[in-house]
């Protein structure tokens, strides 16, 4: 009789092992299931609350995902103070930042303001065959060739100093080499206006 009453307990034992074995995987597939199904949640609340947390510049800019840049629709002399001639956000442009236009956007949004230069064909780009300051990337220098010629580091105003200056072609007679820009110098008591550039 108690060889028997073993046998049973054994088998009651094992049952019961089995038994808690499966809860306890069920339990850990649901707590997963829970935690899954939780995490989706938290996450489609997250990007619905972000459009209204980004600034409206950054949401504009984000549009194309390309960095914006404009012509200033005022004109400088070269001692223009090159950290503040464009509008917060931007600064003026090093022609190294801008030399490809296709990889940039033109900031049309800045136009109706009267901050972006623009023609009566700009569509969504720049305006061509206006000349304006850009930066260099040499050293301050206050005569010299196109690429060095700075108004001595943008503060001359001086008739007989010389700063850079780039424009986009507007002539596109046949066997013209359309690059990108136009280069040149201009005395720096000109007054024109000044690439500027996302930051």
């Amino acid at each position: 009789m108690k060889e028997q009453d073993k046998k049973q307990e054994a088998k009651t034992l094992a049952i019961n092992i089995t038994f808690t074995r499966r809860l306890a995987a069920v339990l850990i597939a649901a707590s997963l299931a829970v935690a899954f199904v939780g995490y989706l949640a938290l996450g489609q609340k997250r990007a619905s609350a972000s459009p209204a947390t980004v600034p409206e510049t950054s949401a504009a800019a984000a549009s194309s995902g390309l960095r914006k840049y404009y012509m200033s629709a005022i004109n400088y002399q070269g001692n223009l103070q090159a950290t503040a001639v464009c509008i917060t956000g931007y600064h003026m442009a090093s022609l190294w930042e801008i030399v490809d236009p296709s990889n940039l956007e033109y900031a049309t949004d800045l136009i109706a303001s009267g901050t972006a230069k623009s023609c009566d064909d700009v569509g969504q780009g720049p305006p061509a065959s206006y000349v304006g300051w850009v930066r260099t990337g040499y050293d301050n220098s206050p005569t010299g060739p196109a690429g060095q010629a700075n108004c001595d580091g943008w503060s001359s105003a001086n008739s007989g100093h010389y700063g850079t200056t780039a424009a986009l072609p507007p002539d596109w007679a046949a066997g013209a080499d359309i690059d990108a820009w136009e280069f040149g110098t201009l005395t720096c008591n000109d007054a024109l206006p000044v690439w500027c550039v996302e930051d």
